[in-house]
């Protein structure tokens, strides 16, 4: 009886969580079926709301003016993504203790808005009373709000995610103050030897 009744509560489980997973894995192959179908922007913009903190230096920001000619470092985030909170505490962390300067240019941009709500991303991101907590600004688009190609200085016809070439999360996109993509890192649990090099690379 009691081997049937986990069998059960294995199954009902199973059916409440895998739905979200194919669906996430399904959305991802779709953006990466039409990036391959079409000429990606070399050089990239995003125009985004913010968490709206102090810290994130107003309701919306626009990437590349913020930047003022200097490189960015995106981390890509969700709010259910347990990498994405390893990485966000171990840079908050790094800045707390003084071995990284707050003034580090990393932007964090919420990667799922049609899977997870603008609260849910604040409440993990953006929440005095959370410990993942970042120390900088944190981007949350609109679920399908195009990137800026910055070689026409219009709005892609597709969405931001589908422009930075569906990235996953958690994981680093290193841009000039032209908007060009310059290094990239997918390392799903934070890595003190990736992080010192993507720093190396900001400030070189």
């Amino acid at each position: 009886m009691a081997a049937n009744l986990q069998a059960i509560c294995f199954v009902i489980i199973l059916l409440l969580v895998a739905p979200g997973c194919i669906n996430s894995q399904e959305m991802e192959a779709t953006e990466e079926e039409i990036g391959q179908e079409i000429k990606l922007p070399e050089r990239l913009n995003l125009v985004a709301d913010t968490a709206g903190r102090d810290i994130d230096r107003g309701q919306q920001m626009d990437l590349l003016a913020d930047a003022n000619g200097e490189k960015t470092l995106i981390l890509w985030v969700a709010a259910g993504c347990s990498g994405c909170h390893d990485w966000t505490e171990m840079i908050a962390d790094s800045m707390r203790e003084g071995n990284m300067s707050n003034d580090t240019r990393i932007i964090s941009i919420h990667r799922y808005p049609s899977f997870e709500s603008r609260d849910q991303v604040i409440d993990v991101y953006a929440s005095e009373n959370s410990t993942t907590q970042s120390l900088w600004p944190v981007l949350v688009p609109d679920d399908g709000q195009p990137a800026i190609d910055m070689g026409t200085g219009q709005n892609t016809d597709y969405g931001y995610s589908i422009a930075f070439e569906s990235p996953v999360t958690p994981s680093f996109t290193l841009i000039d103050g032209d908007g060009k993509t310059l290094w990239k890192s997918k390392v799903y649990w934070a890595n003190m030897t990736v992080l010192t090099e993507a720093i190396d690379l900001l400030d070189s």
